[in-house]
């Protein structure tokens, strides 16, 4: 999951609304997404310097697996 981690790109498309992208193998995949607690702690540098515990995410890392989650459901991909 760490190589499609590395993958994981965002694009604000409205209010409050982002489009997830992934690339596996060679392929990109991608959903519109509206959790921005997930968003705001996958994409910002500083997350894990904070002290999360607590929070809904207690990692950047935790984050971008439940967005990558969301377009795997979004996209019936199985691995």
């Amino acid at each position: 999951m760490e190589s499609i981690e590395k993958t994981l790109r965002n694009k604000k498309t409205g209010h409050g609304h982002f489009q997830v992208t992934i690339e596996i193998k060679g392929q990109l995949f991608s959903t519109t997404t509206t959790n921005t607690m997930a968003i705001d702690a996958a994409f910002d540098d500083c997350y894990d310097d904070n002290d999360n515990n607590g929070r809904y995410y207690e990692s950047r890392e935790e984050a971008r697996e439940d967005l990558i989650n969301e377009i795997f459901r979004a996209n019936n991909i199985n691995i």
